[in-house]
């Protein structure tokens, strides 16, 4: 799989009951293929995206056009 530290975000992101994980979009290439099933990976590349990115999550529901990995 991805790295290991990573990796292993992930899966106690999820494990923990997460939903949606923040990553940064340099390292979208190492998520692709190893999310774990129920979790979704939005791709942010700024803090200002993360904040957005929380702020739409937090509205309910996943926004149309939020970048994902």
């Amino acid at each position: 799989p991805t790295s290991n530290c990573l990796f292993w975000k992930l899966v106690g992101a999820r494990s923990g009951g997460a939903e949606f994980f923040l990553a940064p979009a340099a390292n979208c290439d190492e998520v692709t293929g190893n999310i774990p099933d129920g979790l979704t990976v939005v791709k942010v590349g700024t803090l200002e995206d993360a904040v957005d990115a929380v702020e739409a999550l937090g509205a309910g529901g996943v926004p149309a056009g939020l970048p994902s990995c």
